[in-house]
């Protein structure tokens, strides 16, 4: 997976560079915490269905949302309107159901890469909108009278984002907020995420 981003990467910066090779571009990074509803939904359910099929009070901690780093390449193609292209990683998101007499630990973290179209609304404002691919990595520890065993699983899919940010200009800080749509490919899983942005 490292590997396919990276490599999307590479070929959508070779590819758009000649283009706009006199543009105004940059490169830079963000950190943000990402609000994940559709996941605290998804576990939710799930913990209800456990109580029901077990007949007992199921016990349900969750986490509602993950840091998330990502990296990213932009430029304009005119003096409104530009592209960006970047690759995103979460930290753990946790989950633990229990009973008097079993527990099961879940853990899932996000990767992708991104594309979009930037539009320059007004001075240092812009409105993004384009596509994701993502993956949504997990491993469940189930651990029953002393014994335990992990399972691994993952999703991986497109969707859309849609989102605002101030403007990216060379060795500036600025803020974003976007929202992506369709984690790992799952309706449900959907992710608004704020950050803080420097360009260089």
């Amino acid at each position: 997976m490292k590997k396919f981003l990276l490599s999307i990467l590479s070929v959508s910066y070779f590819l758009f560079t000649p283009t706009i090779s006199n543009a105004n571009e940059n490169f830079g990074i963000e950190l943000g915490y990402a609000h994940l509803p559709g996941f605290e939904d998804e576990i939710m359910d799930t913990g209800q269905a456990l109580a029901n099929a077990l007949g007992t009070t199921v016990r349900v901690e969750t986490d509602t949302g993950a840091l998330v780093l990502r990296g990213y390449y932009n430029a304009d193609i005119d003096e409104t309107l530009g592209y960006e292209i970047g690759g995103f990683i979460s930290d753990d998101v946790e989950t633990k159901f229990s009973t008097s007499s079993a527990s099961i630990t879940m853990t899932q973290d996000i990767i992708g890469f991104d594309a979009s179209l930037l539009y320059e609304i007004t001075d240092g404002l812009i409105i993004k909108g384009g596509f994701h691919s993502s993956e949504v990595d997990g491993a469940a520890t189930v651990t029953l009278s002393g014994q335990s065993a992990t399972i691994t699983a993952n999703d991986s899919g497109t969707g859309i984002l849609i989102g605002l940010e101030t403007g990216k200009e060379a060795d500036q800080f600025g803020y974003s907020l976007v929202y992506y749509s369709g984690l790992g490919g799952s309706d449900d899983s959907d992710a608004t995420l704020i950050s803080a942005t420097y360009s260089f």
